[in-house]
């Protein structure tokens, strides 16, 4: 879940997913890890985060136990405790101790034993920040976080990524238990497959993704008969991409935006030399070239070949009849598109100097070709 009206972003797995009721011949034990993580440009100051697991034996409920369950945190400078009836306070050593933009803490909540009765309960959130941020400022937020208790026979379960957060381009692996014999299909973006030919004769499947470049959900529908009605089974999972691609209409900024990355310099200097390179992004080269001597002049050429277009020349010249310190220095501005070959050619019959830089759209480099 991630909601505008929390300081944090939360997001909750459970093992096994989704929970399975017990019966008094079968108990059932899961684990509930939370993820806590400031998602904004900002660091956000913590005080006391709490997190409230109905309990009871009914549907709306999931455990009738608390007491038996095990709290802690992934981070030795951030506690959890049970404070009684399913209520867990999760802290920093300190209180307004911050966390930085795209940090993130998880809570576990171990050996929970879920109750006998399937349905849907609501993990609760409240929050305070900021120095004196204690249990008595508790903010609660609307809506909390939905899970469901199935039933022990369900055909499908347990449908998990191997991690829930990848680089850009990075892969995941799902598996998940499920019956032998039933239709399997698996749902993401705008695609759709069928993975029976992904499960062993045990029932446990396994997939891996194509490369990731966006937070992608991802749904595994089973359908089968049952007593002569048509059945469907549906499970969801969702993976985070860390530097993510993005498709948008409208844009809405309520931070700083950068549009250029990290400049470099490149060629220029006093030698009429040519210099190559290939570009990794989108970008442009900035550049001038100035001759010291009255009527002799010196000459920049770009030359751009991006990809699958013909080469395109960029030139300036310097001869500013004024010569000496008070030469005209001319300029040059050159857009590169990503993939592109670019060749840098300076020369003068006389001394001159030269600068040019690289601007990237992004991260991407301009450096030379591979030998």
């Amino acid at each position: 879940m991630n909601s505008s009206a929390t300081a944090l972003s939360y997001s909750v797995h459970t093992d096994p997913a989704p929970l399975r009721i017990g019966t008094e011949k079968a108990p059932a034990h899961a684990t509930v890890r939370i993820a806590l993580t400031n998602s904004g440009p900002d660091p956000v100051p913590c005080g006391t985060i709490a997190f409230t697991l109905p309990v009871g034996g009914g549907p709306e409920a999931l455990t009738a136990a608390p007491d038996t369950i095990r709290a802690s945190t992934d981070d030795a400078g951030w506690s959890a405790e049970h404070r009684g009836d399913g209520v867990f306070h999760v802290r920093p050593a300190t209180d307004g101790t911050e966390l930085k933009p795209g940090a993130r803490i998880v809570v576990t909540l171990a050996d929970v034993t879920v109750n006998h009765a399937v349905g849907a309960f609501t993990l609760g959130i409240g929050e305070s920040g900021g120095a004196g941020g204690g249990a008595e400022s508790l903010r609660r937020v609307p809506g909390g976080l939905r899970l469901a208790k199935a039933s022990p026979t369900a055909m499908l379960e347990d449908f998990r990524p191997d991690q829930v957060d990848v680089p850009n381009g990075g892969t995941v692996k799902l598996t998940w238990k499920c019956e032998v014999g039933p239709d399997y299909e698996l749902f993401y973006g705008d695609q759709r497959r069928l993975v029976n030919d992904c499960i062993d004769e045990d029932g446990n499947g396994e997939w891996t993704s194509p490369g990731l470049t966006s937070a992608t959900a991802f749904m595994l529908l089973g359908s089968t008969v049952q007593g002569g009605s048509p059945v469907t089974y549906g499970l969801t999972t969702a993976v985070t991409v860390t530097v993510p691609d993005l498709e948008v209409g409208d844009l809405e900024v309520n931070g700083s935006v950068r549009l250029f990355g990290r400049a470099a310099e490149i060629a220029g200097g006093t030698e009429s030399s040519p210099a190559e390179y290939v570009a990794d992004t989108d970008g442009v080269i900035t550049g001038y070239i100035k001759t010291t001597q009255d009527q002799v002049p010196a000459e920049l050429k770009v030359f751009v070949t991006p990809p699958e277009l013909r080469r395109q020349q960029f030139a300036t010249q310097s001869w500013d009849a004024r010569g000496g310190t008070l030469n005209q220095e001319a300029s040059l501005f050159v857009p590169v598109p990503k993939g592109s070959h670019v060749r840098v050619v300076q020369k003068g019959d006389t001394n001159f100097t030269a600068a040019l830089t690289w601007f990237p759209f992004g991260a991407g480099s301009l450096a030379p070709p591979p030998a």
